[in-house]
C-alpha cells in the first residue's frame, strides 16, 4: 500500500479568472480599455457578448443597441463601419491581446456563432474559445461546427429543473465542456457531480471576496467577476 502522502489528490489547478464584460467595475464595459486593464492585473480570461453586424462581423456588446443617446444603432441592422469604433469586434480583441487568454463569449445573437468561430480559428485560438448560451436546443448543434471549441451550458438562475444528474449526463453525452451557473447555486456536491462527468464548473456573478474564496474552496474551474482585482487577489 502506498504511503499516505502518495495517496493524496493532486493539487487543484487555479481557476480561470474571467473579467466579466472586460472587468466592468473599473472601466466602461466591453471596451478595449476594460480588457486591457484586466489583462494588466493578471486575469487569465476575458468575457464578453457577441452580436453579428449586417456585413458578418462579430461585435462585442452586451446590448444590441449601441451609441450615444439620440444616435443609437442596432448592431444586427448595421454595417461594422456604422457602429461606433469604441465598440470592439472580436477581431479587435484578438489583435490587441493575442491568443493566450481564454475567451468566454455569451452568444447573444445565435446568427453570430459561425463567424465567431471563424475569427477564433483565424487567430489559432479556437481551443481557448468558450461559447455560452442558455438554450440547449440552440447550443447543442454547435458542437458540429468545430470539435476544438469549448461548449458551455449557461442555463441562468433557473438552473436545471430536471436535476443535476440528468443535466450532467446530457451535457457529457452531447459534447459539452462546461456548465456555467450563478455563484449562489454552486455547492461542493454539484462540483463533484459535474466533475464526475468530466465537465468544467464555471460560476458567474462572484463579486465579493467571500464569494470568490468559497468558489475556490469547493473546486470551481472558472470564475466570472466585474471586480478583476478581487479575482486576482483571491488566487494570489
Amino acid at each position: 500500500m502506498r504511503p499516505l502522502e502518495e495517496q493524496k489528490k493532486p493539487p487543484q489547478e487555479d481557476p480561470i479568472l474571467f473579467a466579466h464584460r472586460g472587468g466592468c467595475a473599473e472601466a466602461p464595459e466591453n471596451t478595449l480599455e476594460a480588457f486591457s486593464r484586466s489583462v494588466s492585473l493578471g486575469v487569465t480570461g476575458l468575457e464578453s457578448d457577441v452580436w453579428l453586424s449586417v456585413d458578418g462581423v462579430p461585435v462585442l456588446s452586451h446590448d444590441n443597441k449601441v451609441g450615444s443617446f439620440g444616435r443609437r444603432v442596432m448592431i444586427t441592422k448595421s454595417l461594422r463601419s456604422e457602429i461606433p469604433e469604441k465598440v470592439p469586434s472580436l477581431k479587435d480583441l484578438y489583435t490587441n491581446f493575442g491568443n493566450d487568454l481564454n475567451i468566454s463569449l455569451d452568444i447573444k445573437d445565435p446568427n453570430s456563432i459561425e463567424a465567431t468561430v471563424a475569427v477564433a480559428m483565424s487567430h489559432d485560438a479556437v481551443h481557448k474559445l468558450w461559447v455560452c448560451h442558455p438554450d440547449l436546443n440552440v447550443s447543442t448543434p454547435w458542437r458540429q461546427i468545430n470539435p476544438k471549441l469549448k461548449l458551455v451550458d449557461s442555463p441562468g438562475k433557473k438552473g436545471f429543473p430536471e436535476g443535476g444528474e440528468r443535466r450532467a449526463f446530457f451535457l457529457s453525452d452531447n459534447g459539452f465542456n462546461a456548465i456555467n451557473l450563478p455563484e449562489s447555486l454552486w455547492t461542493a456536491g454539484y462540483v463533484e457531480l459535474f466533475h464526475k462527468y468530466q465537465l468544467k464548473c464555471f460560476a458567474w456573478d462572484a463579486q465579493l471576496p467571500r464569494q470568490i474564496n468559497r468558489l475556490i474552496k469547493i473546486g470551481i474551474d472558472g470564475i466570472y467577476s466585474d471586480h478583476t482585482d478581487r479575482l486576482v487577489s483571491a488566487v494570489n
